[in-house]
């Protein structure tokens, strides 16, 4: 049974940890600005070409002859403009398969070695998808302004394939650049009709999003040129991307890869459909709203020293208009696990000095953990043997429907985990040589110890990750905890509550990505096949999947077991069992007075 008094005790720490992060909320970095006009844009250019480029190559799905002849073009748009070319060329797994996919970059030098990128893709799965294409056009447009005209930083414009789906392009450069890069623009629509906000994603596929600074001036470019506010995510939005690291744009992957990258796109993280229409005056003031921000970039990467522009700005949550440090919120949520941990290791070796075999039950919850392990690693060969080609980065279920082929490589997850759960776990179970039930100490005291164990693991890799396991940890601990008073309905509760704020988070994607219940499902398994989940993230989900199978078992057997047990025979006197004078003791004592 948990200590309820080390339990309490441990609490004092998250109080004081709370009034500290209370007084550590902190302003939000300015960003940078610039008193220059972004003259020489011009937008009707811009739109011309873009019109230009949508009837040469209606149809450019990733790797294809139109789109390395579109790259082509590109490429003597750039040269012609006094930028020296470069063009690389990779594979990579796309929806329709693998394909080889072309780079262009173009490097303007600048009086300092520091890189400013602007990047854009220029494929589509759809047609005419001239809205996808808008951001090549700015790209072009940027191209023949800085032909005339000078930056301090070295201008750095590159236009990707793959962007369509899973952004292989923008990884591939981002961990082949050559020299620091300070900022990253990623350009997407600029020029569609559809307007969905936050015209800014800051995500990455990775833990860390693109610095504030960035994002801040690029707010002030758009609210300056565009005459209207970006939009931006609420705190739970920002811990969910930040704790569960997904987003399905090509920014994600640049900063995979290295990039401090922030997508600009009006139709938003989705993206515009194939036949959104463009607008020229939208062209016009988002263009303007880029090469304000790369001026105002400019004057800031010019003048920082060897450590970057942006690298004295912490990364954290924005509240209310203020930041929640990274600091604070380590802090916060390490001392919240705090109680739940050293009451599990409390109880750990309690049972111990009560020579219950623990080091079984783990085995038993190790064992637990083994068939969504095989899971895991089945749907990451079905990818790497080409069975079904998913990309390396997260798509939307659209680029990869549910049908056919699909259907069954998707049935196939939960077919070789319950062929697991048989064929692996029983017989790992069988060799433990267990007790008849997991109702006892043992299993309890095991289950707190791993569930705590690995809420610390990801506390020291991701601390907001770390939090979604907190209400687990506590809950967790006391729901299978024997030799208490605990009815069922209380500890089912319990049980519950700890898988409350990772549903959260799944609600959260599931409104942000425009996503039904199957379509989410169907994004888990795409994101498992492509890689997304490595191999310790895939390890201690099995880990966690094991514990909250072995809790629920352990209190399916106390309720079972509390159910058919007989009432207690009567053990201590009262009105059913009194039986008259002198019942307690001898009654001399009272005859003689």
């Amino acid at each position: 049974m948990p200590d309820v008094r080390v339990y309490r005790a441990a609490f004092a720490p998250a109080l004081v940890a709370l009034f500290v992060a209370a007084f550590s909320l902190a302003d939000r970095p300015a960003g940078v600005t610039t008193p220059f006009a972004p003259a020489g844009f011009v937008g009707s250019r811009a739109y011309d070409t873009l019109e230009r480029l949508g009837k040469a190559f209606p149809e450019r799905p990733p790797g294809s002859d139109a789109d390395r002849a579109l790259a082509g073009r590109v490429a003597r748009t750039f040269r012609a403009s006094g930028f020296r070319v470069s063009r690389n060329t990779h594979s990579a797994r796309t929806p329709d398969g693998p394909a080889e996919l072309e780079t262009v970059v173009g490097v303007r030098p600048g009086l300092s070695s520091r890189r400013i990128v602007v990047m854009a893709h220029r494929d589509a799965r759809g047609s005419p998808a001239l809205a996808e294409l808008s951001g090549t056009a700015t790209l072009l447009e940027l191209a023949r302004l800085f032909k005339v005209r000078d930056l301090s930083s070295t201008l750095v414009l590159v236009s990707t394939s793959g962007g369509s789906a899973g952004g292989a392009g923008a990884r591939a450069f981002a961990e082949s650049a050559d020299g620091p890069v300070d900022a990253a623009i990623v350009l997407g629509d600029v020029a569609g009709t559809r307007v969905r906000k936050p015209w800014l994603v800051p995500w990455s596929n990775d833990r860390d999003a693109a610095p504030m600074g960035i994002v801040r001036t690029l707010e002030r470019a758009v609210r300056q040129e565009v005459g209207a506010q970006a939009g931006g995510s609420r705190a739970v939005g920002q811990w969910a991307r930040r704790a569960l690291p997904l987003t399905v744009s090509e920014q994600g992957e640049a900063a995979r890869g290295g990039l401090p990258a922030v997508l600009l796109q009006v139709s938003g993280e989705l993206g515009p459909g194939p036949r959104t229409p463009v607008s020229e005056d939208r062209l016009d003031s988002f263009g303007r709203a880029t090469l304000r921000a790369i001026t105002a970039l400019d004057t800031r990467v010019a003048r920082s020293d060897e450590a970057g522009p942006f690298a004295d700005e912490g990364g954290g949550i924005v509240t209310f208009r203020r930041l929640l440090p990274d600091w604070a919120i380590r802090l916060l949520v390490g001392t919240l696990l705090l109680p739940a941990a050293l009451t599990a290791v409390d109880a750990f070796f309690g049972a111990r000095r009560r020579r219950l075999p623990v080091a079984r039950w783990l085995g038993w919850v190790a064992a637990a953990a083994v068939p969504f392990a095989l899971a895991w690693l089945w749907m990451r060969l079905v990818a790497l043997t080409g069975a079904m080609s998913v990309p390396a980065g997260p798509v939307l279920p659209d680029a990869l429907p549910l049908r056919g082929w699909r259907i069954a490589v998707g049935l196939s997850a939960p077919a070789v985990l319950a062929l697991a759960w048989v064929a692996a776990r029983r017989p790992l179970v069988a060799r433990l040589h267990l007790p008849a039930t997991v109702s006892a100490g043992g299993a309890a005291a095991a289950l707190g110890l791993v569930i705590n164990a690995l809420a610390v693991v990801v506390w020291v890799v991701n601390p907001l990750a770390a939090a979604l396991l907190v209400p687990a940890a506590h809950g967790w601990l006391f729901a299978t905890a024997p030799g208490t008073a605990t009815s069922g309905r209380v500890r089912v509760a319990l049980v519950l509550a700890g898988l409350a704020l990772p549903a959260i988070m799944a609600v959260h994607y599931a409104l942000a990505l425009d996503l039904g219940v199957l379509d989410l499902v169907w994004l888990a398994v795409l994101v498992t096949a492509g890689g997304h989940i490595s191999l310790l993230a895939a390890l201690v989900l099995s880990g966690l999947a094991g514990c909250l199978c072995g809790v629920v078992a352990v209190v399916r057997t106390r309720r079972r077991v509390v159910r058919e047990a007989e009432p207690e025979a009567i053990t201590t006197r009262g009105p059913l069992g009194y039986a008259g004078p002198g019942s307690l003791g001898g009654t001399e004592s009272a005859l003689r007075r």
